[in-house]
């Protein structure tokens, strides 16, 4: 029996996580596409689709800007993966969004934070970062330093830096600024070189744990 509810759950098709009781894989159907999607229904009341998880470090995020833009990763409870910046871009722009950021950092201290406003804009703004600060949770700041920043990748290079890339130099794609705030997406273990893997200024250089869910308001 549970496994047929499993699979039954695998296969629903669902217009987003706030429809679902339980959490678990489903199919969210968008106007232009349906794919695969995880939905948390315990956390903070529940509805939340998740965009980034990082559970074991067996996946590289170190990738080009099409990886980051389409998405890496098998999308799983249990597994590591980025859901892909066209596919947040297409749910965002379908209303208004929350964001809320796990992580536990290398002593085991878990640590959250929830922002009240979340949106991607496509791929013809360099899928620009709108966020707001954090509003409850003990992780201060926000993912981004809140300049409207756009994505970069270790081949494309949009963070604020003349001289630097940071998506090169920190091993991932992220909405970096001046490479200092936070990169959830680093090297699961601390780079030899920068000292940083997922990274959040103030609470970790280095999380073993990494998840970033969306919900709508």
């Amino acid at each position: 029996l549970e496994q047929l509810l499993s699979k039954q759950t695998k296969n629903r098709i669902i217009q987003g996580c706030d429809e679902v009781d339980s959490s678990g894989r489903y199919r969210l159907r968008l106007p232009s596409t349906t794919f695969g999607v995880i939905c948390d229904a315990r956390f903070f009341d529940g509805g939340w689709l998740v965009i980034q998880q990082r559970l074991s470090g067996k996946l590289s995020f170190d990738r080009d800007w099409d990886g980051y833009r389409d998405g890496f990763g098998i999308v799983g409870s249990a597994s590591d993966f980025w859901l892909g910046l066209e596919k947040i871009h297409q749910i965002t722009s379908g209303g208004d969004f929350e964001l809320a950021v796990e992580l536990r950092n290398e002593i085991g201290t878990y640590g959250f934070a929830l922002h009240s406003a979340f949106n991607v804009a496509g791929e013809d703004e360099l899928y620009r970062l709108t966020c707001s600060g954090t509003e409850a949770g003990n992780l201060d700041g926000r993912i981004g330093a809140g300049h409207g920043e756009l994505f970069t990748t270790r081949d494309l290079d949009f963070d604020k830096l003349e001289d630097v890339n940071c998506g090169e130099v920190y091993g991932s794609g992220w909405w970096f600024y001046d490479c200092n705030n936070v990169n959830l997406n680093g090297p699961y273990k601390k780079d030899n070189v920068t000292g940083r893997g997922i990274y959040w200024r103030g609470f970790t250089d280095a999380a073993t744990y990494s998840r970033m869910m969306i919900r709508r308001k």
